[in-house]
Parts: C-alpha cells; structure tokens; sequence
C-alpha cells in the first residue's frame, strides 16, 4: 500500500515498519522510543524515512502526541499483519503437553514395546493424554529416509549406521544374560562353556537388528561351539518356549527381568562375553529444536536413562 501517485523510493526496513507500529498504538513519539530503545533523534529520522518512501505525512503533532493520516490509517492494519506474520518466523511455537493432540511416530523393536511402553504410557495418561504414541519396526533404508522426511520421529534401540545427520542420545547399556526354565538340568551349579556346547539354542532377530549376528558370533567362536536349535523372529517368544522346553536363549537383560517372574524362569549369567551395546534415542537434525520432539526426549530420558529409578 503506498500514496495514491507516488511509488516506493526504496525497499521497507523491517525496523522502520516496527517504528509505524508502534507509533500507530502509542500516538506518542516519546513512549516509541522507549518501548523500541531509541532516542528522539532517531524516532524522528526513522518516521522522516518513512514519509519519503510513502509520500505521506503519515503522523501529525497535534497538542499530545500525535494523529495518524487518513493513509497511515489504512496502512496500520496491514503493517500489523505483516510483522505478526514475521515474528511468527522467529518465535517457537510453544508445546503445551496437557492441551496437545498429537501422535509420535517412534520406531523401536518388539523388545522397546514391551520394556518401554508401559510405563511411558502410564505417565502420558497422566502428563500429556492428549499423546498418542504409534510404534513401527521398520528397516534401516525406510528408518533412515523417515526420520529425514519426518515420517518417524525418533527411533529408540540399538540402531547403528544411520548417518551423520542423526543425532544419538544414550539411555542406559545393556547386556545379555541366559533364560531357561526353572528346574532345568543344567541349573545344577553355574552355568559353564562346556554345557553350552550341549544345550540346544533359541535365538531371536527383530526386524532392524543386529543382535542375530552378535549373538551367533559368540556362539560359534572356536571357544564355545554351541548348538543353535532354534531361530525366531521376536524376543518375545522367546521366554514361552524356553518355559516349555530345554532349549536356552541369551537375551538382553531388561527384557529377560520383565519375562522371567511371570514365566517361573531362571537368569543365568553367560559364561562366556556377549558385547555389551547402548540402548539410544536417535533422531534427524532437522527436527533437532522441534519443541515437541523436544519435549518427548526429554520424557524419554527422565523416565529410562541410566540411574532413573523405575516405579
């Protein structure tokens, strides 16, 4: 918008529309520069660049302050949109838990689901039940290209080899312990490399993992040879079939504690060294300071990260 015959001389400082704002709201030259921090001089330089650029008067010295012209008048509202629209691009929209209605996408495997999801879900009911949470197990091609896209939001596990742009937050180290029935013949004394030679193997690899492989090169190094019986695609079928046979399984020690009480099953230590290996949140740079995501993280690691207590 501009003086009916007279063009533009020169772009817009984005400051100088601060200026007709302010000056619009308050009437007073004097209460602009305090509110902008500027001096007299300058609130009168500013408004001189401004009726140049307008060809307008634009504000009028009545006996207080000042009146705007019949033009600033229909310029005050479009100015005002326009810096609304501006500061909107400067300033976070903030997140407000308990008012939110939104769903996380959070990529984890079926061990994630069982260890994590109870409790978050709790605690979401109560601070935010407005959330909810979608889990998916997808590759590592389909993990990385979503979090890049933002189809997923974050991915919790053990998921190396996503890429330099995916920022990684440790939550706590995990290993592996054995699981087998209670009354098992080897329970007879501590479990030793010699009877895992023996005893037939269950062993499990969630889609988007590497714990087959981890597991496998352990149980055929030279040292320990041991038998693999069986292998399945979920941990936690794990514990069924361990209850209801003699075969034996190493799995990751957080899970095996949640499935061993209701199960009647025994925790053994290995006899031999699996490697020990982060439980992480992961997630893409873009979305690095969404204050939602933000907020989810945070959550995460109040609730999981190593010497939180559980309860």
């Amino acid at each position: 918008m501009q003086a009916q015959g007279k063009p533009l001389t020169h772009q817009i400082d984005l400051n100088l529309l601060e200026l007709f704002d302010t000056v619009f709201r308050t009437k007073n030259l004097t209460a602009t520069g305090a509110r902008l921090g500027l001096s007299q001089p300058a609130v009168s330089y500013g408004l001189a660049k401004l009726r140049e650029s307008y060809g307008d008067a634009l504000f009028v010295r009545m006996q207080r302050g000042v009146q705007p012209t019949p033009f600033a008048e229909q310029l005050a509202q479009p100015v005002a949109a326009a810096l609304h629209i501006v500061r909107g691009t400067v300033q976070k929209t903030a997140f407000v838990p308990a008012q939110a209605t939104r769903t996380f996408r959070i990529a984890m495997t079926d061990i994630g689901e069982r260890y994590f999801m109870p409790r978050l879900s709790q605690w979401l009911a109560v601070q935010a039940p407005g959330i909810t949470v979608e889990t998916l197990s997808p590759s590592l091609a389909e993990l990385s290209e979503g979090l890049a896209t933002g189809d997923v939001d974050m991915a919790v596990g053990f998921i190396p080899g996503l890429g330099k742009q995916v920022h990684q937050q440790v939550l706590f180290r995990e290993h592996f312990v054995y699981l087998m029935r209670q009354g098992h013949p080897a329970l007879a004394g501590a479990l030793t490399v010699g009877q895992l030679r023996h005893l037939g193997h269950v062993v499990a690899s969630p889609p988007g993992t590497q714990h087959l492989a981890t597991v496998e090169k352990v149980l055929a190094s030279p040292r320990v040879k041991a038998k693999i019986s069986l292998r399945v695609r979920s941990f936690l079928c794990v514990g069924p079939i361990v209850a209801e046979t003699d075969l034996v399984s190493p799995v990751p020690n957080n899970l095996a504690r949640l499935v061993a009480t209701h199960l009647d099953l025994r925790l053994c230590p290995p006899p031999t060294k699996f490697p020990e290996f982060d439980i992480s949140m992961y997630w893409h740079q873009r979305y690095h300071q969404d204050p939602a995501l933000l907020w989810m993280r945070e959550a995460m690691a109040s609730l999981f990260a190593a010497g939180k207590k559980r309860g």
